[in-house]
Order: structure tokens, then C-alpha cells, then sequence
């Protein structure tokens, strides 16, 4: 009697992520920062301005703190004398520097380059507005304004803003934590020289990597033999954590014990997805008590493991951290070669891109050319891309 295709049937890549990012609740841990280690965190609450920015009304250009109304009709240039203190008078000016504040009496500032030398003061040419080359207090953000939306992503220009403040620290909150447990009795660990049937562990690390780049704090738990007994105790050690990521024991073969091992400590709910490669992957949670934390289970080759884990759980680290939705930069480009499909599963390749033609390159084949690399997918409807065709690149890492 034939075995049965436990494969068979999959899930669509759309449905198998709405039912990940169905379990993945934002966390509301929150902690406060120190500046220098703001960047690309989450805000956790509303920023309000404790004073004005800028405080004081600020010049923006080298030149001449001047009242407008003196530089009416002026093209022809007209003499202004320098004011005797600190205050603009009518009829005089003061130098002043970019970042200066605006001397008291004085409304506007003359470029440097828009005047010249004379005796006993400066000819002024150009006429200029109130307001004209001043920023003026409270321009931007007033005492009291929200100067950082909560869920606002902190970039060094955001950061800057909050330094003019007088702001040392920020609320943020906690990056999700990931447990990363790689499981399998071939697995040998990185630096040990593997034997005939053995690999170095490589999809751990690639996974920490993935998880620290797109805003998780993550974990690597040791290999796990393949001992469901071990796998469970691991699992168990996850539910501490907000989000379980496993690799290998994902298929069909005797040793493939993943779908058993969740299915004892928890709930499968997806297992076997329209991606390739990357069918055998699945998605539940791990129940201790009253919680229940999202697990990915990814497979073991390594093509599969990078391709799931772009798809799947770096999402659900962006849902779990408040992060944005990322938007990968798209492009298209041309083939120097066909792409094929594959029958019920989209298909994930990996391109490399120079002058708008993207060659076909194997998924771990690495990186032997300095440049652009970008991924393209093949949908299941789609049999094949042929060589000179234009497909749509993503660039996802």
C-alpha cells in the first residue's frame, strides 16, 4: 500500500501567515533607553516637547540681524550703521552667525553675501520680510506638543530631535524574545569537523542573524537530538520566551518529529505550505498555564529554513515589537535565464542584479560578485519565467 503524501494538501503562504500573525500579540513590556541605543526601537508612549524648539528665535544664516521695514526698497543699495548694543534699532543691524539667536529689535536677517562694506556701516541690496531667514521659537514643536508618536520606529534624525530637547532617554518598548532551538541528530556544532552523514549547524546562527536584524532579541538554545522527549523539554523552555523558532524535523522521515513534539505540549496549526522550498514548514503555540506562545517550525535545509524564516517569522518579530510593516525595495529587472515555477507552491530563487538583468543563482550559493542580490518569486500559477522576461525583484535582506 503506497504511503501517504502528508503534503498533499497545503496551506496558501497568505492564510498559513494570517494564522501565525493571529496568535503573535504585541508585547507591552516597555523600558527606557538611553539615546545612543534609541535607534530603529519602538516608542512606547507619546513624546511630549518639555519646552519649545527651537527655545529662542534662531538665525539661519552668516549675515546681518536687521528690521525688515529698513531694507524696504533697498535694490540700490542702502547704508545701515551698526547698532551701538546689543539691541536692533531702526536704521542699524548687528552681525550675527548661523545658530545665533535674533538680537532684540531686529525681525529678519540680510545674507552676508547680500551686502557690502562701507564707511561707517554696510550697503544693503536686497529687501527682505519679516520673519525672512529666522526660525523663530516654537516654529517647530511647542512646550507641551507631542514630539514622538508612540509606535513611531526612532531613526538618528528623530533622535537628533529629541537630543535638542534636552532629552537623554526614551521609552521604548521591549524587543520581542525568540527562542531558537536547532533540533537533529546529524547536527554537529559550528568549528567541529562533521563525519560522513553530518553537518555543521548553520541554520541557528542564520536564524539569531535574521531575528537581531529585523528587531528580536534572540536566543540559541543547543542542539537538540532528535528525542521527543528533548524537543518537548526545549519547547517547555520556550514558553518563557514570546516566540519559539525550531529547525529541522519537519518532514516525512522517521526522524522528523516536530508536528509530535508541539502536538504534546500544545497545538499545530499549519503544517505544509505552498512555498519552495519550504513546504514541510509548520505553525502553532506552546500552552503553559494560560499563555501561549507562537512557534515556527522551519525546516532543516538550509535554502528552505532562509526562505521561511524571511516569510514567516519576520513578520510576526515586526507584529510581536509594534515594528512597521517593512516595505522591501522592488524593482524590476530581466532574466539572463528562465526561472521555473513550481506546481502548487510559489517558488523563491535568488537573483543577482546589475544594469537591470538579474541571473539566476542557487539560494545559499553565497555571494561571489560584489553588488545587488534580490529574490524573485515564482507564483504557483506561473510554470516559468523564459530568459529575457521581465519578472519583479525584491530585495529582502
Amino acid at each position: 500500500m503506497p504511503g501517504v503524501n502528508k503534503f498533499a494538501k497545503l496551506a496558501s503562504v497568505e492564510s498559513a501567515l494570517q494564522a501565525l500573525l493571529d496568535i503573535c500579540s504585541p508585547i507591552e513590556r516597555t523600558v527606557k533607553v538611553d539615546l545612543e541605543y534609541a535607534d530603529n526601537r519602538v516608542v512606547s508612549r507619546d513624546v511630549i516637547a518639555p519646552r519649545d524648539y527651537p527655545h529662542y528665535s534662531l538665525c539661519q544664516v552668516d549675515g546681518y540681524a536687521v528690521r525688515a521695514c529698513d531694507t524696504a526698497g533697498c535694490q540700490g543699495g542702502r547704508m545701515l550703521k551698526p547698532a551701538a548694543g546689543d539691541s536692533v534699532g531702526p536704521g542699524t543691524y548687528r552681525q550675527v552667525h548661523t545658530g545665533g539667536a535674533l538680537p532684540e529689535g531686529a525681525d529678519a536677517v540680510v545674507r552676508m553675501e547680500e551686502t557690502d562694506p562701507a564707511d561707517g556701516g554696510r550697503l544693503f541690496y536686497n529687501e527682505v520680510k519679516p520673519g525672512e531667514n529666522v526660525l523663530a521659537r516654537g516654529s517647530i514643536l511647542r512646550k507641551g506638543d507631542v514630539a514622538c508618536a508612540a509606535g513611531v520606529q526612532l531613526k538618528p534624525t528623530d533622535i537628533a530631535l529629541l537630543a535638542k530637547l534636552g532629552l537623554t532617554g526614551v521609552e521604548v518598548f521591549e524587543r520581542p524574545r525568540v527562542l531558537i532551538v536547532p533540533t537533529g541528530d546529524e547536527l554537529v556544532e559550528r568549528g567541529k569537523t562533521p563525519g560522513p552523514g553530518a553537518v555543521n549547524e548553520s541554520n541557528g546562527i542564520m536564524c539569531f542573524l535574521f531575528i537581531k536584524r529585523y528587531g528580536g532579541k534572540p536566543a540559541l538554545y543547543d542542539i537538540v537530538r532528535d528525542d521527543p522527549a528533548k524537543i518537548a523539554e526545549a519547547l517547555k523552555m520556550g514558553s518563557r520566551y514570546d516566540l519559539i523558532v525550531t529547525t529541522w524535523g519537519t518532514s516525512v522521515g522517521v526522524r522528523d518529529r516536530m508536528e509530535d513534539a508541539v502536538s504534546e505540549v500544545g497545538k499545530v496549526l499549519v503544517h505544509g505550505v505552498a512555498l519552495k522550498p519550504g513546504r514541510p514548514m509548520g505553525i502553532g503555540y506552546v500552552e503553559s498555564g494560560n499563555k501561549r506562545t507562537p512557534i515556527v517550525f522551519l525546516p532543516g535545509l538550509t535554502e528552505a529554513c532562509a526562505s521561511t524564516m524571511l516569510t514567516f517569522v519576520v513578520p510576526a518579530i515586526r507584529k510581536l515589537g509594534h515594528y512597521p510593516p517593512l516595505h522591501p525595495r522592488r524593482e524590476k529587472a530581466r532574466l539572463t535565464r528562465g526561472l521555473s515555477g513550481f506546481a502548487g507552491a510559489n517558488a523563491f530563487h535568488k537573483l543577482y542584479v546589475e544594469g537591470g538583468m538579474a541571473t539566476p543563482m542557487p539560494l545559499m550559493g553565497g555571494a561571489p560578485k560584489v553588488g545587488d542580490y534580490a529574490y524573485a518569486i515564482v507564483p504557483e500559477s506561473i510554470e516559468r519565467y523564459e530568459e529575457g522576461e521581465e519578472v519583479e525583484t525584491i530585495y529582502l535582506e
